[in-house]
């Protein structure tokens, strides 16, 4: 079964002072080069003969170029042979770059394409009528510089380019993603700690990719993946979605829509659709200040709750009023919200558990604000007494640290969680400072 997209036309081989409309740019490619040079295929920038520079650190990873922040976008094969696609805005930049499992370089025909929708601030991305990824372009600058200048195809003998397109595309795409209704449906929330790269570069990403294998998730709602998105989703044969640095959605399931809700480091949602039901699924990630070990357990409630209310309190605030301005409330299609909240919950510090918090009790606004607006915490639902089941996710490395739980996954509509467990938080090999909370839902 194959589906098609439709794009409007612009005709892009020439500045122009508009782009506001949608555009597609697909080519075929053959080529067998090995290179170091991240050769382009197809380009609007001076992309060529710029200097490697390699991005990693805490917040990014990868080779690739220098001339990757000027403003326009270049597709390009990376060194390891598998393609490669940059976005810049003359000052930050975007890069996807994929493993060999999207090899180019092998002397057979590939196809790629690239879908610009500017209402949704979005690039959807496509290899060998595979949908692959999505980038929201939100944390960029959009110009029209960036998408009217002069489109170059490559013109190295090693590379062999046919049916190249602009503009007025049909896209054909594979279902290569389960397209029926799940009995049961598996997410994961995770914040897989700068990228999972703190055990080693590889042996970190391997690690996480095995941790979420291994629970059977079908969604991961991820947080700080920092460059290792990529590799995960290629890895997983999963959609990649890009919000930000800092949060991503891996999906087994065709991603049908995005969101530009809130501030893109906090919160970035898609819908998703299995069959005919349909799903939408956040990624969230809200300030670690204050930290509530330095404050707790010296501090009086009145303080812990005015340093709360003044980052994550607000914040949870905020994202629930744009949620709604939106129109994403749960009523029509069912909604999970999962992430790192970084902080305690309400239901845990409650008269029944005075006694295990130095005679605190604490209504955490976070979760309360999650609570008052409807949403069920599915861990906390399954788990209903917090002395026996604490669910700690904080932390899987810092045993001298206050141990809470501060990760959850909250879901409102019509779904029933029917499982939610903690994963990872007593793994010394785990590759996080955070454990995951894995739930699983039913559709009613």
């Amino acid at each position: 079964m194959k589906r098609s997209f439709h794009l409007f036309f612009l005709t892009i081989c020439f500045i122009s002072t508009s782009f506001a409309q949608d555009f597609s740019v697909s080519l075929q490619v053959k080529t067998n080069s090995i290179s170091d040079k991240f050769l382009s295929i197809s380009t609007n920038k001076q992309w060529d003969d710029a200097p490697v520079i390699d991005l990693i650190s805490t917040s990014n990873m990868g080779l690739t170029l220098e001339s990757g922040k000027k403003a326009g976008w270049s597709i390009f094969i990376q060194p390891n042979g598998a393609w490669g696609w940059n976005i810049g805005d003359g000052k930050n930049r975007l890069d996807y770059l994929p493993t060999p499992k999207q090899q180019i370089n092998d002397g057979d025909w590939h196809e790629i394409a690239i879908s610009f929708y500017f209402d949704k601030k979005t690039a959807w991305l496509y290899f060998d009528n595979k949908h692959v990824a999505i980038y929201s372009l939100s944390e960029l600058k959009l110009t029209s510089e960036m998408f009217t200048q002069n489109i170059e195809f490559s013109s190295d003998y090693t590379i062999k380019i046919k049916k190249k397109s602009l503009g007025q595309i049909t896209i054909h795409v594979d279902e290569n993603y389960i397209s029926t209704k799940p009995d049961k449906l598996t997410v994961m929330a995770w914040n897989i700690w700068h990228g999972a790269r703190h055990n080693g570069t590889k042996k970190g990403i391997d690690q996480a990719i095995e941790a979420i294998k291994t629970s059977g998730a079908d969604l991961v709602c991820m947080q700080e993946t920092y460059g290792s998105g990529p590799a995960i989703s290629d890895a997983l044969g999963t959609l990649f979605y890009y919000r930000s640095s800092n949060l991503s959605v891996h999906s087994k399931y065709p991603i049908v829509d995005t969101y530009d809700a809130y501030q893109p480091f906090r919160l970035g949602g898609v819908r998703v659709k299995m069959g005919t039901q349909l799903l939408d699924v956040f990624s969230l990630w809200i300030h670690y200040l204050p930290s509530i070990s330095k404050l707790y357990p010296t501090a009086p409630v009145k303080t812990i709750l005015e340093e709360e209310n003044k980052t994550r309190g607000k914040e949870i605030k905020e994202i629930l009023t744009s949620l709604e301005e939106i129109g994403i409330d749960g009523k029509d299609v069912p909604l999970i919200i999962g992430g790192d909240f970084n902080s305690p919950s309400h239901l845990d510090w409650g008269e029944d558990m005075r006694r295990f918090h130095n005679e605190y009790v604490i209504k955490w606004p976070v979760s309360s604000s999650m609570i008052d607006a409807g949403f069920t915490d599915s861990f906390r639902e399954m788990a209903p007494n917090p002395e026996y089941s604490r669910g700690n996710t904080w932390s899987p490395r810092f045993h001298e640290s206050l141990q809470q739980r501060i990760d959850y996954q909250y879901y409102i509509g019509y779904i029933e969680c029917v499982n939610s467990y903690v994963k990872g938080y007593t793994d010394s090999e785990w590759p996080s400072d955070h454990a995951s909370i894995v739930s699983e839902y039913r559709f009613n």
